[in-house]
């Protein structure tokens, strides 16, 4: 167990992670950022926590990209197993975090981060089971197509763009979750499979 732990970086890259998730959560919760929107022609304030959720994604791609293919291959434990309680792991943790947080700053936004790293992570575990290491790109994507395409107005977003509506909205909670549910299950199908 503390090989495989070591080899996914669980102890350096993940814990750190997910500790500087918080800590920039905590920091950043209120700050807006101004970028183009290519929907409407007005200000297009980002909240600078909507981009967060990328730093549990990614580290969490990488800690699982981290193998040595052919000892997991040949051996009998199994992998597939511990990858998928790591991705949960993980994200599970990130969520507790972020609701403390959350209770700390009394802010919406920071609900919204949690709801967003289960969306975030379930696209990326998603992504990287079709695509292989090459699928953390497609949480990026899905973000800057969100701000540049995802605006109705200077206060409101179209209703695909669940990353960046408000906390309480029902579709946006269920689209996280089904959609990392749906990681979690191709994490535990490929997890043998991936280069």
């Amino acid at each position: 167990m503390t090989w495989w732990l070591k080899t996914r970086l669980v102890p350096t890259v993940l814990a750190g992670a997910l500790l500087g998730h918080t800590l920039l959560l905590l920091a950043v919760w209120d700050w807006t950022v101004v970028l183009p929107s290519l929907s409407i022609d007005q200000r297009n304030d980002i909240p600078l926590a909507f981009f967060l959720p990328l730093l549990v994604a990614g580290p969490l791609a990488h800690c699982l990209d981290s193998r040595q293919p052919h000892t997991e291959l040949a051996g009998i434990r199994r992998i597939a197993l511990r990858d998928t309680l790591l991705a949960v792991s993980a994200v599970g943790l990130s969520l507790l975090l972020t609701v403390l947080a959350a209770c700390a700053t009394q802010s919406d936004i920071t609900l919204q981060a949690a709801r967003n790293v289960l969306f975030v992570t379930g696209l990326m575990l998603t992504a990287r089971a079709v695509l292989g290491r090459s699928g953390i790109v497609v949480p990026l994507l899905w973000i800057f197509t969100v701000v540049l395409f995802g605006r109705r107005s200077t206060s409101t977003f179209y209703s695909w763009a669940v990353t960046a509506l408000p906390s309480d909205t029902a579709h946006a909670a269920a689209a996280a979750a089904l959609l990392f549910i749906t990681g979690i299950c191709a994490t535990y199908l490929t997890a043998r499979k991936l280069p």
